[in-house]
């Protein structure tokens, strides 16, 4: 193998450096994103949620709640920094930093602040509820059944 001159080399790094960046601006150009994620859930219809009840809608990282005033939807993003809440005894804990909501989503301990949302809920053409999460509402807000 005859030895390469320092212009040789220089070449072939160059051819190199030129394919590696070719390499990375079509990928760049070629980039696509996911699909945004749904902010609406068309869900059961309000009838099939029990007076008392809590349902858990992971998809949507929220809560259906009915009681004697009606349906409600409480967001399961915890205020503190938005780790997913779980159904504890009579409310709401957040397993990272041990946050504690009671059942209208109110602060019992933090670090949390604020209580969790309340998200928006109507009714859709065909009779079963449809949550919003971007829609905020007041905590004595309810779909009347």
């Amino acid at each position: 193998m005859r030895d390469l001159s320092r212009r040789a080399l220089f070449k072939i790094g160059l051819g190199l450096t030129g394919a590696l960046t070719s390499y990375g601006l079509l990928r760049f150009l070629g980039y696509q994103s996911s699909p945004p994620t749904p902010t609406q859930f068309t869900l059961k219809s309000p009838q099939e949620y029990a007076r008392g009840s809590v349902t858990a809608v992971p998809e949507a990282r929220a809560y259906i709640g009915r009681d004697d005033n009606g349906l409600f939807a409480i967001s399961a993003v915890c205020t503190h920094l938005g780790c997913t809440v779980n159904r504890a005894d009579d409310g709401y804990a957040c397993p990272c930093h041990g946050s504690q909501f009671n059942a209208g989503g109110f602060v019992l301990t933090g670090p949390a602040r604020l209580p969790l949302d309340r998200l928006e809920l109507t009714l859709a053409s065909d009779g079963r509820v449809v949550l919003d999460t971007t829609k905020r509402v007041p905590a004595d807000f309810r779909l009347a059944v």
